[in-house]
């Protein structure tokens, strides 16, 4: 009962892990130079 608490712990410490590495990368730069292209894309198109 002890052994398999303690693989239920380590699994959810790894997945718990995981999740939040990729929920970190996701918001990172990724995200924010496509808005700042399209919004230079936009202002040049229809600068005039």
């Amino acid at each position: 009962m002890r052994m398999k608490l303690t693989v239920l712990a380590f699994a959810y410490l790894v997945v718990s892990g995981l999740l939040l590495a990729t929920a970190y990368k996701s918001t990172g730069p990724i995200t924010t130079p496509k808005t700042d292209r399209v919004a230079a894309f936009e202002m040049e198109r229809f600068a005039g």
